[in-house]
């Protein structure tokens, strides 16, 4: 329960005030006193109005300069309903009071009422407050206070903010895990450190980024590119492997490379030459091998033939008949002379067009005409077709004759599954329409051919719709209309249980009951029917008098409170106040 802010009494003040300075006895709260009405308090009250009874069997501690600890239990079989609460000290003083409208405590005979909460006294020092013997729950714990706490949410202990709330020992140790061992520690995902600078020769931790700054002083093992003067050991004359060849290797392979060449050719210009001094002999060479003829005896088959004469002996005739009427890739499907028949063969979907006229005006349509229309457009002729209808009310056409809602067909999705015997036609209509059709909707209609009934059905739409038949929930058990609010939280319920004797309505609330509409067509109110404004008069009747009576509520400046009696025939009696504060009393009859 949240803290309560008392009310102190006159004399519960004054009680304090000589514990204070004149040094008697500590006040001692002994019990604790429950209303049954709310009203407003006052420091000048001496007991709660409406006592309901005294509970001794109480409990409480100081637990800071201005607030108490309170409990108090009543495990009898009473029932009661509480709006006020009173503590009483040890000489039957009124010490303080708290009242509110909303009832404190509804305890029912078999409940055990159970009144546990932080009382704050505005300006009042509570060092001098005392409880009796009796402790049977502890208050609120605190670091100086010894008593009940509760465990923090994983959001709580994130946060760590709450002085108040404790951490369990499975929550503590699920928060270390996620925690690094300060020895030798598990990292995993992405950590990240301070970048140490590239002379640093110490323990820190070596980032990715002062790696990479290290790394650019040396060169790739894959396609190292080498500035300088790089040097390399020099491999042996013999070798013929993938070392590193050094200049000294290369100057000591050409010198045995000309050692033993004949003396005649062991310098370039001796070999220059030797080939006719022609800088293009490769190509010399190629151009007099191209006027040879090859060994083989293909080549010379094809030589001097046509291009017909050619095709035919390399056999390529039909292939270059049938590659004349082939689709090009290119044309991405416009060089299909049927587009409608193709995708029939294939079985494939046809979306057949995105703004359609259905049917050229905006008169009524019956349902067959409807299919018939769909029928002159190939629509059966496909597994599933679609269309949508232009945005023109006046050139589409309006379904009338669906049983559940008119079908304007302007700017309309048509999807058309099945065949002319076996179809499926789904109709979703746009946010606006006209001709009486139903936006926002969804029609389907099936047809399996003869020996069925086919027909139309549209879906229900859950921001809002009609419908022409009854809506049943069929079961057992209780089901509810409920009336909820944005947040999920229901605030009415209306149900009749199997066999129950009405119509009842909740209002949400706990503890209040329900209204019953009966089915003798009287109506039940759980506490009363009330009627005016500021002052309200509550109004009961068995319904068995011979004639309608009326109580009435009224005044005026001569009369300033009236009430009254009557029925048809005339009045009863009334009791009026007077001006003056007196009252009047009168019969209209014998007493």
């Amino acid at each position: 329960m949240d803290k309560l802010i008392f009310t102190i009494t006159d004399a519960g003040r004054q009680a304090i005030i000589n514990a204070s300075n004149t040094g008697t006895e500590k006040v001692e709260i002994k019990s604790v006193g429950i209303g049954s009405s709310y009203y407003i308090t006052s420091p000048e009250q001496t007991d709660i109005q409406d006592e309901i009874k005294r509970i001794t069997s109480i409990g409480g501690a100081v637990i800071s300069p201005d607030t108490i600890h309170v409990s108090a239990k009543d495990d009898s079989p009473d029932e009661y309903v509480v709006n006020t609460i009173g503590l009483y000290t040890d000489k039957n003083i009124l010490f303080a009071v708290y009242s509110r409208q909303m009832p404190i405590i509804n305890k029912s005979s078999a409940t055990v009422m159970l009144i546990s909460s932080d009382i704050t006294f505005k300006s009042l020092d509570t060092a001098n407050i005392t409880f009796g013997d009796v402790v049977f729950i502890n208050p609120p714990a605190s670091e100086s206070v010894v008593g009940v706490s509760r465990f923090a949410t994983a959001e709580e202990v994130e946060e760590g903010l709450d002085p108040a709330i404790a951490v369990s020992a499975k929550r503590l140790k699920g928060e270390l895990i996620k925690k690094a061992n300060l020895d030798s520690p598990d990292l995993t995902g992405t950590p990240t450190a301070p970048t140490a600078d590239e002379s640093d020769s110490s323990t820190k931790i070596a980032t990715t980024a002062f790696i990479k700054q290290v790394l650019l002083a040396y060169a790739k093992l894959d396609s190292p590119n080498f500035t300088g003067k790089p040097t390399g050991p020099t491999a042996d004359q013999s070798s013929n492997d993938t070392q590193l060849a050094t200049t000294a290797f290369v100057r000591s392979a050409i010198a045995a490379l000309v050692d033993s060449s004949p003396g005649a050719l062991d310098t370039l210009n001796e070999l220059a030459a030797a080939l006719g001094d022609d800088p293009n002999f490769a190509t010399t060479m190629t151009n007099a091998l191209a006027g040879k003829q090859p060994l083989d005896g293909t080549l010379t088959n094809l030589s001097g033939k046509d291009v017909p004469a050619l095709l035919q002996y390399l056999g390529l005739g039909e292939t270059i008949n049938r590659a004349a009427d082939a689709l090009q890739k290119s044309q991405n499907g416009g060089d299909i002379p049927d587009k409608d028949l193709f995708v029939r063969q294939i079985g494939a979907a046809r979306a057949f067009d995105g703004a359609v006229t259905i049917g050229g005006d905006a008169n009524p349509w019956t349902t067959a005409e409807f299919i018939v229309w769909l029928e002159s457009q190939g629509a059966f002729n496909h597994p599933y077709w679609m269309c949508r209808g232009t945005w023109s009310y006046a050139l589409n056409k309006v379904i009338t004759d669906t049983g559940c809602g008119n079908i304007c067909l302007a700017g309309a999705v048509i999807e058309v599954m099945g065949v002319r015997g076996a179809m499926t036609i789904r109709v979703t209509t746009p946010t606006t329409t006209s001709g009486g059709g139903i936006a926002s909707a969804q029609f389907t209609y099936i047809n399996n051919g003869d020996g069925y009934a086919p027909g139309w059905r549209r879906e229900f739409s859950r921001t809002g719709d009609e419908m022409t038949g009854s809506l049943t929930l069929r079961s057992d058990d209780r089901m509810h209309f409920m009336i909820a609010n944005a947040d999920g939280s229901v605030r009415a319920y209306i149900y009749k249980d199997k066999g129950g004797d009405g119509i009842r309505i909740n209002n949400g609330v706990d503890g209040y009951g329900d209204f019953v509409f009966n089915k003798d067509g009287s109506f039940y109110a759980p506490l009363a029917v009330r009627a005016g404004g500021s002052k309200k008069l509550a109004v009961r009747s068995d319904n068995n008098s011979a004639l309608s009576a009326h109580f009435n509520l009224w005044g005026d400046a001569n009369r300033p409170t009236v009430i009254e009696l009557d029925d048809d025939q005339g009045w009863h009696l009334y009791s009026q106040r007077n001006p003056d504060g007196s009252i009047l009393f009168t019969v209209n009859g014998d007493i």
